[in-house]
């Protein structure tokens, strides 16, 4: 197949190099060459729409910075190319909504749907039985792409559509993804560190889901080390989830079990899936990734509590 990758920042190189890794694939980008990444990647390079449309794309991956994202795919999606939107979907919700017409061609990069505790809770738990869910996450937002100037990077900038609950919007996706699209929501955003930015550094969120069940989410940028965990609580016990693996406690026992071990390529090969997913999607119309519904929903979560928070 012919694909498009729009953007090469950290994001669009990893896709790149997993494209070059699963082979058989033309791989082309359209760039601007003003992201922090200017380096030659080693494919064709494109810097018009019109050239990249003439390579004649099968599908299109999105990894621009998120204001960019609907003016990045819309040329592609008219032309009737399935696209790969880096999340989240779009800047605002009034934006995603332009996309509507061709949510049939669209899927949205939550590459965390695709985490080995996901698909287990998917196979083996009546998802239904969930009562409470929640979520942390947080890292030192300097130390996320150590070999550039942090305050230069879209995460930084609300121009650009950064801020944290746009960047860690996975969890969002994955309570979705569990348990179906919330029935209300109430949440905040802020910023509160020292950080050099002028978005939210800092977003704590409680969805009601759809069958009655709590998911809570908390988010920053500024531990000094990597976080990402979660709990999930079922009429059989506790799940608890971190860097190391799935672990499970039952309300007999105080001692936890491992039930899946994590390792150095246990969140690398995510990428891989998700990438197999859409190719799949290119040919067959099926996907796990983020439908355009989905993908919608989120962006109007966060721009309701951005309205709220009304931090600046």
């Amino acid at each position: 197949m012919r694909i498009v990758i729009v953007g090469l920042g950290s994001i669009g190189r990893r896709h790149l190099k997993v494209l070059k890794d699963i082979g058989g694939h033309q791989v082309v980008a359209l760039r601007s060459l003003k992201g922090t990444l200017k380096e030659k990647s080693g494919i064709q390079e494109f810097n018009t729409v019109e050239d990249a449309l003439a390579f004649k794309p099968d599908g299109v991956i999105v990894a621009n910075p998120t204001s960019l994202h609907v003016s990045g795919v819309l040329p592609f999606l008219e032309a009737g190319i399935k696209a790969l939107i880096e999340k989240p979907i779009a800047h605002t919700a009034e934006e995603a909504e332009i996309l509507r017409p061709y949510e049939h061609l669209i899927r949205v990069a939550y590459c965390m749907r695709f985490l080995p505790h996901s698909t287990y809770f998917r196979e083996h738990l009546n998802l239904e039985d969930v009562y409470k869910l929640s979520f942390k996450r947080s890292f030192y937002l300097p130390k996320w792409h150590p070999y550039v100037d942090y305050r230069k990077e879209y995460t930084a900038q609300k121009a650009l559509g950064g801020g944290i609950i746009r960047t860690l919007s996975h969890e969002i996706d994955l309570a979705i993804f569990w348990l179906g699209l919330p029935k209300k929501f109430t949440g905040v955003m802020d910023k509160i560190s020292p950080l050099e930015m002028d978005v939210d550094d800092y977003a704590s969120l409680s969805l009601k889901m759809k069958n009655n069940a709590r998911a809570h989410l908390e988010m920053d940028f500024f531990s000094p080390f990597n976080v990402n965990e979660g709990e999930l609580l079922n009429r059989d016990g506790k799940y608890h989830w971190n860097l190391k693996g799935l672990f499970f406690t039952d309300y007999q026992r105080t001692e936890s079990e491992m039930v899946l071990k994590y390792d150095g390529e246990s969140f690398n090969e995510i990428y891989y899936t998700q990438m197999y997913d859409f190719l799949n999607f290119i040919v067959n119309g099926i996907s796990l990734n983020t439908s355009f519904d989905e993908g919608f929903s989120i962006n109007k979560i966060i721009s309701e509590v951005e309205k709220r928070s009304n931090f600046n």
